[in-house]
């Protein structure tokens, strides 16, 4: 197996958690005949862009879809044993922070970012554990789509990054000629995630706490060595100057996402930088591509992070993205 890169950047978001606390709707909890107020369940690992930057669904459940999926079964499991009147498999869940449903498909820590809208420069401090209320009813279908089972979470998955390398390289076949042993070794580098997070659980409710920080890191290394020795082929993209930039821009207000063909050079070949892009795209909120010519107070959000605007733009889509090599960025206005 090719080693992964020590890159200590793509390490720490791989490592980055966020603390959630999950709470079942109190409508819905008296619905279901609880008696009493139903506690809530606290995840205190949740990944947020690395092995984080999977899925909501699979654990959100916990780290994207990838993460939601594995939490959806712990956390209808929990409040299925509160004894309420339902046995919990024929629930639909879902999710919602502050009225708003959650897109399973989406990252986790790209929801954090975008709907807390919390901006790392403020006095605040980060509103930790992240509250997020959990459904078994009313199922928002014009809202969100259904989140699928396991396998068709790993094809969603792969077909983010075709698409990634679509944009990078005009076609699909730096990925399509990974071995069948690389395609899979890809997806369980993210999967496999949920046997820190389950080995944590154990180890919590034992108070080992040396055997957890020792599996924790353990299998945390194994997943990034698992996962970025394939990816780092793809985002490197054999030191060929990409066509286009995967990225994706969310703005405030459920704005729609913002995606388009973005070359990283200019027409003197010159590399373009992160102020250059959102420059051009967003030339009001962006005036200037040099932070300290610009009169607004945007600011762009990567990872919970404020990045500066100098940062070249290939760097930072080899750096910065998340698991499926797209480079999602939060634009938050001024605190």
């Amino acid at each position: 197996m090719t080693t992964a890169p020590q890159n200590p950047i793509t390490r720490a978001i791989w490592d980055g958690t966020l603390p959630i606390k999950f709470s079942l709707d109190a409508t819905e909890a008296a619905a279901l005949g609880a008696k009493t107020i139903i506690e809530p369940y606290f995840v205190f690992r949740g990944s947020r862009g690395g092995a984080g930057g999977v899925y909501l669904s699979m654990n959100l459940h916990l780290i994207n879809r990838l993460q939601m999926c594995t939490y959806e079964d712990q956390i209808r499991k929990y409040f299925v044993d509160m004894a309420l009147n339902f046995i919990g498999d024929d629930a639909e869940i879902w999710y919602d922070v502050d009225g708003t449903p959650l897109k399973w498909h989406y990252p986790i820590g790209l929801l954090f970012d975008l709907h807390t809208g919390y901006r790392p420069d403020s006095n605040s401090p980060p509103p930790l554990p992240w509250p997020v209320t959990v459904h078994f009813k009313n199922f928002p279908a014009d809202k969100l789509i259904r989140a699928q089972e396991i396998d068709a979470t790993q094809d969603f998955f792969m077909s983010m990054i075709k698409e990634a390398d679509f944009l990078r390289n005009g076609s699909t076949k730096k990925v399509m000629n990974l071995s069948k042993n690389d395609q899979t070794q890809l997806w369980d580098g993210l999967w496999s995630i949920f046997i820190v997070l389950f080995t944590s659980f154990v180890c919590i409710l034992h108070k080992c706490l040396n055997n957890l920080i020792n599996c924790n890191q353990i299998y945390r290394t194994e997943n990034y060595e698992r996962f970025w020795s394939v990816n780092y082929r793809l985002v490197i993209n054999d030191g060929q100057m990409p066509r286009h930039i995967p990225l994706r821009i969310y703005l405030p207000e459920n704005c729609p996402v913002i995606q388009e063909p973005v070359t990283p050079v200019d027409e003197n070949g010159n590399q373009l930088t992160l102020g250059d892009v959102l420059h051009q795209i967003l030339p009001d909120l962006f005036p200037s591509p040099v932070a300290g010519e610009n009169n607004s107070t945007a600011a762009p959000v990567i990872h919970g992070v404020i990045p500066q605007l100098e940062m070249p733009i290939v760097w930072a889509s080899q750096n910065l993205c998340y698991p499926d090599n797209f480079l999602h960025i939060v634009v938050l206005m001024g605190i």
